[in-house]
């Protein structure tokens, strides 16, 4: 799937408010996500509250892009808590969705 078509698919899902994504998936979807700025960033998921990745943690471009994608739904008035959550064991580590340095949302 193109990067361009993810919004569309996105769109089916606009009551969805706990995203989901595995490790295999994060690396297709995380650049579509950092694609949408202005008021696609709020159209796409509008009541995404919770934004689950799934362990190991994304690093370079992937991270940078979800970081991205955190940032400007904070700009837009509708932030996202990032979860890390262990497949494995259900375990999860809770990110401040709120911090000004949206590289540390991922850490």
């Amino acid at each position: 799937m193109e990067d361009a078509q993810w919004p569309d698919l996105l769109h089916l899902f606009a009551s969805v408010k706990n995203l989901d994504l595995s490790k295999d998936s994060v690396p297709f979807l995380a650049p579509a996500l950092q694609e949408l700025s202005g008021e696609r960033v709020t159209e796409v998921l509008p009541t995404l509250e919770n934004h689950f990745l799934e362990r190991p943690q994304p690093s370079g471009p992937v991270k940078e892009a979800i970081g991205k994608f955190i940032a400007a739904r904070q700009l837009a008035g509708c932030p996202v808590t990032v979860r890390h959550r262990d497949r494995a064991s259900d375990d999860e580590h809770v990110s401040d969705s709120e911090a000004e340095d949206s590289d540390s949302e991922l850490e």
